[in-house]
This record gives C-alpha cells, sequence and structure tokens, in this order.
C-alpha cells in the first residue's frame, strides 16, 4: 500500500477565467501543459458523513496515471497523507482501507456518496534542472450526489500541488493566481463542495474545536476540556497512522493517552467520579498495549547504540544477535497485540466515552474560576511529588527505593501535564515550571530505563551462562553499564531536586 503526503491549495474560478503565465514565477524555468484528462470519483462515507465531517475523503478513482482507490487523511491545513490501494474489481472498499477509517466508523457503513466526473488540464512547474516543483491543474468539475436524494452540480477550480519545490513556491504561485481573478477556495475539497448542504446540516467533527481564548475568569472546566480536546484530537489522528506502522505513530499515540489519563487524574473534581475511574482504566490498558511494541522498538535502537561504545575486547561472542533474537519476537508480539486492541470494541467504546467527555456540558466544580479551582489541584500534585522524593531519599540504593523513584516520575510527568494545561491561563509561568517537571521527569525516566534494561541484561546474561555461551559475559558488561547509568541519573536527580523544590517556582498557582 502506498503512501505520499500532499500539500496543495485550492482556487475558485469563473468558467472564463484564464490561467496567467506561470513561467514567470520566481524559480520557475518553464510550466508545460500536460494532455487534459477525464477522471471519474466515486466518494464513500456514512449516511452521517463521518469521514467529510473530519476532513477525511475515501474514493475509487479511473481514469489519469493514479487510478486507484484513495484515502486521504488531514495532517494540517493544506497537507494530507494520501493512502492508495490498486482498483481492483468494482467492489467493496478495501478492508485495508476501511480499517484506517474504523476509529471514525465506530461501526457505521461505507456507501457510496457522490460521483464526480473532471475533465483536467495540468501544468508543471519545473526549475531549470528539470525538476518538479509543483503542478497546477485546472479542473472542470461535473459532481453528483448519491443517495435517496440526487444532486447535481458543475464548477471549475484551480489546484496546485507541491512538489519538490520550496513551500514559499505556494505563495508565490498564489499571487500570480489571486491577481489573474482567481479566488481561495472555501470548500477543503470537491468532496466537501458537492455534499455542501448535507454537509452543513450534519454534526461537526467528532473532536470540538477549542476555544481560542482562555482566561483566569474563564471557567476551570473549560480550560482542562481545551486540553483534553488536543489529547483525543491526537489519538483520532494517529490511529491510522499506528494501523500503518508509521515511525513515531504508536509513542504519539501513547504520550496522547498518558496525557489524557494523567489529566483526568489531577482534575478529577471536574468531571464524574465514575466516569473517570473508567476511562482511568481503560487508558491505562490501552497504554499498556501501545507501550509493548514502543519499548521493544526503542530498545532494539538503544541496545545496538550501547553494543558499539563497548571496547571490542570486551565483546565476546554475537551479542548483537543474542540481544535482537530476545526482542525482534517481543516486537512482533507486542505489534500483534496493540492492533488487536485498536480493532477491538473495547477500543470503540473507550473512543465514544472520550467524544463524549469533550462534548458534554461542564457540571458541578467545573464552572468555578479558573483561578478559584486550578490552583489548589495543581498544589496536590505537586505535594504528592514531594512525599513520594521524601520517601525515596529516606531508603537505601535498592529494589524499593527505584520502584518508589519510579512512582516519582509519573507523578513529574503528571505535574508536567497539569502545567501544559493551565499554560494559556498563565502564561510564561506555567511554561517554565512545566519545563522544570519535565526535567526531573527525564532525569526519573533515564533511572528507569537503565533499570529495565539492567534487569534484562540479567536474565539474559544468566540465561547465556547457564547455556554456556560466550555472550554471557558482554551482556555482564553491559548490565553494569546500565547499573551505573541507573545511579547516575538517580544522584542527578537528588541534586537537582533542591533547587527544583525551591518556593520561588510555584508562586504562580499560590
Amino acid at each position: 500500500m502506498g503512501s505520499v503526503r500532499e500539500i496543495e491549495r485550492k482556487y475558485s474560478v469563473d468558467p472564463g477565467f484564464v490561467l496567467p503565465r506561470l513561467a514567470d514565477v520566481p524559480g520557475v524555468a518553464t510550466a508545460r501543459t500536460r494532455r487534459a484528462v477525464t477522471l471519474e470519483a466515486v466518494y464513500y462515507d456514512t449516511d452521517d458523513l463521518r469521514l467529510a465531517r473530519n476532513r477525511i475523503t475515501l474514493r475509487r478513482r479511473t481514469g489519469g496515471a493514479d487510478a486507484g482507490w484513495h484515502l486521504k487523511l488531514p495532517v494540517a491545513p493544506g497537507t494530507r497523507d494520501e493512502i492508495q490501494r490498486p482498483l481492483g474489481g468494482a467492489g467493496p472498499v478495501p478492508e485495508e482501507l476501511a480499517d484506517l477509517v474504523t476509529v471514525h466508523l465506530r461501526g457505521a457503513e461505507l456507501r457510496p456518496v457522490a460521483r464526480l466526473v473532471t475533465l483536467r488540464t495540468a501544468r508543471r512547474l519545473r526549475d531549470a534542472a528539470g525538476a518538479d516543483l509543483a503542478e497546477v491543474v485546472d479542473d472542470q468539475v461535473s459532481a453528483t450526489t448519491m443517495g435517496s436524494t440526487m444532486v447535481a452540480q458543475k464548477w471549475r477550480e484551480i489546484e496546485v500541488e507541491l512538489g519538490s519545490g520550496a513551500p514559499g513556491l505556494l505563495d508565490d504561485v498564489e499571487q500570480v493566481l489571486l491577481s489573474a481573478g482567481a479566488d481561495r477556495s472555501a470548500s477543503s475539497s470537491k468532496l466537501a463542495q458537492v455534499l455542501g448542504p448535507a454537509l452543513d446540516a450534519a454534526a461537526g467533527p467528532d473532536v470540538p474545536a477549542p476555544p481560542r481564548k482562555l482566561r483566569r475568569g474563564t471557567p476551570a472546566g473549560t480550560v482542562i476540556r481545551a486540553y483534553l480536546i488536543a489529547q483525543v484530537e491526537a489519538l483520532l489522528a494517529t490511529d491510522p497512522r499506528v494501523r500503518l506502522d508509521a515511525p513515531d505513530a504508536v509513542h504519539r499515540m501513547r504520550v496522547a493517552c498518558r496525557r489524557t489519563r494523567s489529566t483526568l487524574r489531577t482534575f478529577a473534581p471536574f468531571f464524574p467520579a465514575d466516569l473517570v475511574s473508567h476511562l482511568d482504566g481503560e487508558l491505562r490498558d490501552l497504554a499498556g498495549a501501545l507501550s509493548a511494541a514502543r519499548d521493544a522498538e526503542v530498545q532494539i535502537a538503544y541496545f545496538a547504540e550501547r553494543l558499539d561504545a563497548v571496547p571490542a575486547d570486551l565483546v565476546r561472542g554475537d551479542v548483537t544477535t543474542a540481544i535482537s533474537g530476545h526482542l525482534a519476537a517481543d516486537q512482533t508480539a507486542a505489534r500483534e497485540q496493540a492492533l488487536a486492541m485498536l480493532r477491538s470494541e473495547r477500543y470503540l467504546t473507550l473512543v465514544r466515552d472520550l467524544l463524549a467527555l469533550v462534548n458534554s456540558p461542564l457540571v458541578g466544580k467545573a464552572r468555578k474560576p479558573a483561578e478559584k479551582a486550578l490552583p489548589g489541584l495543581l498544589r496536590e500534585a505537586d505535594r504528592r511529588l514531594s512525599r513520594k522524593v521524601s520517601r525515596a531519599a529516606a531508603l537505601p540504593v535498592g529494589t524499593e527505593r527505584d520502584e518508589l523513584l519510579h512512582s516519582a516520575r509519573k507523578q513529574a510527568k503528571r505535574l508536567r501535564y497539569a502545567a501544559e494545561a493551565v499554560g494559556p491561563v498563565y502564561g510564561a509561568s506555567a511554561a517554565a515550571f512545566a519545563r522544570l517537571a519535565e526535567e526531573m521527569q527525564e532525569l526519573l525516566g533515564t533511572h528507569q530505563d537503565a533499570t529495565i534494561a539492567r534487569d534484562l541484561l540479567q536474565d539474559w546474561g544468566v540465561r547465556a551462562q547457564v547455556a554456556g555461551e560466550s555472550s554471557a559475559f558482554t551482556l555482564g558488561v553491559l548490565y553494569g553499564l546500565e547499573e551505573h547509568r541507573a545511579r547516575t541519573a538517580e544522584r542527578d536527580f537528588f541534586d537537582l531536586w533542591p533547587a527544583a523544590s525551591a518556593r520561588h517556582h510555584r508562586r504562580w498557582f499560590g
């Protein structure tokens, strides 16, 4: 299955619009017209247009060089990832593509909603070396909705899609087009234009837009919900990319889970207690399913780098194969576990509950002004961290202290996320405190990572020794290095703590 990043801008033009001379655009040497082609596309969506409402398009297109199934996922305004699938027969939507939009379908069926026939004339903008900088297409569109009510439309539009050119080229081309009488399109896609009133009458996107301005007098629940909206939006956006095994997708989804869970814990008084408890457990299990896949991926890269730094005379046996053999199997099993979770009804129920959370009206303490309701919850989160650190400091080096430092790391992370959540209200003070909490989290995270790596190496080393493998020696050397890394991070954290726990960092929340 192919995937391309599509960066484009769309313009509406009158039927008599004359495309200006594009070879005059800075950096463009030639603007050659290609032979006109006719494209026919059938678009698929649910009865309530769940994909279109979330700026997703799924179509089967014939004609042109890229005939086939296309799924377009939004990345940012004007930027989408296009997933391509071979044309095949005229049957149902390919399972691979339907799977990628499961998080939005949530059990709803896909059906044809619109048919578009486009007469396209393209111009390739090339530099002096012959590189394709961008493509400008002139589309004459005939569109018809499909279903109980059929509405026909015709229009003309110009699309500019960036190739190898710098992003600024789009601005240069836009200036030429606007000067010639074009207007920025009010529709995000051809499908949005043909659906028109039906899309306007449908419910909005799954995740509501956050308020533009948050102040200290804003209801506290509105402030926290704005942060939760961003996390739920991130979770939905990364879902198809996790299924595609895209780089860093698992990590980003896991972070969204942890931020959401942490925020619900810290600001629990703003939400129904039973809902917080339910979501806490579900998000914990989802993050856990994702963590196994992410951890194996990170550990394979980390151990390879660590082993490269070991002097050659201390490397005995095929240590690389020994380590990768243990972790590769874990990675494969972990990915299957993560995908099984994403394809479960339990996961879809969690998504529905999260969407209900960010779309529900505020109740109780959530309606109090932010300046009155937020400081106390921040102070409590801060006190929890202090208590955990104090308890750990009183213990000798060992397993119990390691476990308490791990707990302190999670609390430092919650404190960081809490500061991020209230950042729009408290500005630079909250941002500085979030960075301080992140610094503490990073040191404790290094300690935890080294502790996990050390325990893995001990287990593998014992197995190798029992099997009489020479790699046991080098695994022992790596064990010692990880023990040293853990204790160094622990020392650095306790060195930082007196300054990090100073009162002046906390004046902004009392």
